[in-house]
């Protein structure tokens, strides 16, 4: 089946994007508005207000659209199942334990570096946003 965009123009010159169109693209296929954007040669401003004039709900920003990159530090995939990883739980515990003692984001992550702790990214150095991320947060699998 070919989908068509179909695009609507205004005296203006603006373009509209159909309803159709967005809610395929966005809720659909987990474009994001740049994506979208880029598609139809238009700012992500246009699509953002596009998807409001339609009633599309709108994902919040920093948010993943249905393709998150990694799991979060502390689980794992074993097939199509996802649960906890016991090691990364336990550096958990000890970034925990190190911000009970008042020790600061960055003097954690050298001492996970200094440890040759791995991170999520295999090989990467520890930095005081994830010791930030990973101290503050209950890991739950479904």
């Amino acid at each position: 089946m070919l989908y068509v965009t179909v695009i609507t123009e205004f005296k203006s010159g603006k373009k509209q994007l159909s309803p159709e169109f967005l809610h395929r693209q966005y809720i659909e296929k987990g474009l994001s508005t740049r994506q979208i954007a880029a598609q139809e040669v238009s700012s992500k401003e246009a699509v953002r207000a596009a998807l409001h004039k339609n009633n599309i709900p709108v994902r919040e920003q920093g948010q993943h659209h249905g393709h998150p990159s990694q799991l979060k530090y502390g689980i794992k995939r074993k097939g199509p199942s996802i649960n906890i990883h016991q090691t990364e739980q336990r550096t958990i515990d000890a970034v925990r334990q190190m911000r009970g003692e008042g020790l600061g984001f960055r003097a954690i992550a050298r001492c996970l570096d200094q440890m040759k702790v791995p991170t999520k990214n295999r090989g990467k150095k520890w930095h005081p946003e994830m010791v930030k991320r990973i101290s503050g947060k209950s890991i739950e699998c479904n």
